[in-house]
């Protein structure tokens, strides 16, 4: 059996810490946030939005599957629903970056960014979404950026 490789296992305990921190339990998600960023070391640092495009393309066509064909040989239903939750928020993430490439700043015109501090879905727009169409949490659980 292949094993992940050491950024597919940090994807896999970020989505891991959300899903702990939407069962409340923050010293779990602590670990798993600790572990995400263990096995994130060395990845290249971005510091452009082509640069950030790139990288979601990457982890949407290549980590996630990865990590999925990782999480459907075990059958981890806890990681599977994570990795649901992750791509999802992944492709909205490369939506934006892609209509910011095209409309630059005039896009935020008015605008701003709302991020659900459960899964990551963000938000463009005046008002803070009322339920989070990735993981349902409340408006309350988004932060303004």
């Amino acid at each position: 059996m292949a094993y992940p490789s050491n950024s597919s296992l940090s994807v896999i305990f970020s989505n891991l810490q959300k899903a702990s921190e939407k069962q409340q339990k923050p010293k779990t998600a602590e670990l798993f946030g600790r572990l995400a960023v263990d096995f994130d070391k060395g990845s290249s640092e971005v510091n452009d939005f082509v640069g950030l495009k790139d990288l979601v393309s990457n982890e949407l066509s290549e980590k996630y599957p990865e990590v999925q064909a990782a999480a459907d040989s075990v059958k981890d239903r806890g990681a599977l629903r994570a990795l649901v939750w992750g791509q999802k928020v992944a492709a909205i993430q490369k939506s934006l970056i892609d209509r910011y490439l095209l409309k630059g700043d005039e896009l935020l015109i008015g605008k701003a960014l709302f991020v659900c501090e459960a899964c990551g879905f963000v938000s463009l727009g005046a008002d803070v979404p009322e339920i989070c169409p990735v993981c349902k949490a409340p408006a309350s659980r988004f932060s303004k950026v």
